[in-house]
């Protein structure tokens, strides 16, 4: 029997929205994309906030920022498994981001203790609250790769660690690199290969990793004024830049070896528009998205990118929120109280899926359709 749970015409997840009414109540829309209809809502706790899929698709982590907790959810039964806490009732710990290691059964949880939070996602049971020092404070994006070792979180007090998947040490590895985020888009991208590690910002870093050890950092003029990016399985590296700059990066291979070389293939300048925000790729890497906040113009909208012919276009909308693409074929974008559907093949919208009224109070707040080796911000 078909799995009823997801789209029927295809193994891949439904599109799922976190979305908040009020201050007190929180659900997750599940969005068929066929039909682009809302066909089950479930309760989770209060203001739901970033979410994550383990490797293998079946669990949705969805994490409850009032509340202090994730939510567990069984993608075949819409259920809520389990809600785990984070800390103890008597301190707040405001979680903020959430990722699934792509090996080594753990999520982590950033929260502001300072700390992060790692639970095992076979048995949705806290394994360790790893508390960092040294003045490094409010952890709030993560990265990894299937062939490395660790798993990458930045901070907003400029600094990024290394996590070991196997004993959950922290490894500190900034090395005096002067480091600027700002908190609302993630910093970080892992190269395919697993070895090198990219931190974005005015002034970018990559380090060199290998099986259980770090190695050299070095900064890279390539990276200068970046602000995110997505690295391909052909080793192309996407990077957004800062919102006064109308193009996008597009370096070719960029890595740095165990000696500190830093090389790359290629570069080139790839035309976009100011205020680009989240970047992100298609299941099968065909298309790049990235959405654009109103700066020159009063509207925004979404750059879709055909990395195959290279051509792109911009839909416009009035307001742009998170984004998720399902397949290949739509882009989902929050629109406030509603969910914008995209085709991607015609770059055109279709009329929104309206989850409630303004009267509501209500505010989406995170999209998501698959696993991703990156945190969603």
């Amino acid at each position: 029997m078909a799995n009823r749970r997801r789209n029927l015409s295809s193994v891949h997840p439904y599109v799922y929205a976190s979305y908040e009414v009020g201050f007190d109540f929180g659900y997750v829309a599940v969005i068929d994309p066929v039909q682009d209809r809302i066909i089950e809502r479930i309760r989770v706790g209060s203001v739901p906030g970033p979410m994550c899929m383990d490797p293998s698709e079946k669990k949705l982590y969805v994490i409850n920022t009032r509340e202090d907790s994730v939510s567990i959810i069984d993608l075949d039964t819409f259920k809520v498994l389990n809600t785990v806490h984070i800390g103890n009732p008597f301190v707040k710990f405001y979680p903020n981001s959430i990722f699934a290691a792509p090996k080594g059964n753990k999520i982590y949880v950033a929260q502001s203790d300072p700390g992060i939070t790692i639970i095992d996602f076979l048995t949705d049971e806290v394994i360790k609250d790893v508390q960092l020092a040294g003045g490094i404070n409010w952890p709030f994006a993560f990265a990894g790769n299937e062939n490395s070792s660790f798993v990458y979180a930045a901070c907003r007090s400029n600094d990024v660690i290394a996590i070991s998947i196997d004993d959950d040490t922290v490894h500190p590895y900034t090395d005096g690199m002067e480091l600027t985020f700002d908190g609302s888009r993630n910093p970080l991208a892992v190269h395919p290969d697993g070895h090198t590690q990219v931190t974005f910002g005015p002034a970018g870093m990559l380090t060199y990793f290998d099986e259980d050890s770090i190695g050299y950092s070095s900064t890279s003029s390539l990276l200068d004024n970046t602000v995110s990016g997505v690295y391909t399985d052909d080793k192309r590296l996407f990077c957004t830049m800062r919102e006064d700059k109308n193009y996008l990066k597009v370096i070719g291979n960029l890595a740095i070896d165990k000696n500190g070389i830093v090389t790359h293939k290629s570069f080139a300048d790839f035309p976009s528009y100011k205020g680009q925000d989240k970047i992100r790729l298609s299941r099968t890497q065909a298309y790049l998205g990235v959405t654009v906040q109103p700066t020159d113009s009063p509207l925004g909208g979404v750059q879709i990118i055909d990395l195959h012919e290279g051509y792109n276009h911009l839909v416009e909308l009035p307001y742009v929120g998170d984004m998720a693409f399902f397949d290949d074929t739509k882009i989902y974008v929050g629109e406030g109280t509603s969910i914008r559907p995209i085709d991607v093949a015609t770059a055109t919208a279709l009329p929104a899926i309206v989850l409630g009224v303004v009267t509501d109070r209500l505010k989406v707040n995170n999209i998501i359709s698959g696993y991703s080796n990156q945190s969603l911000q």
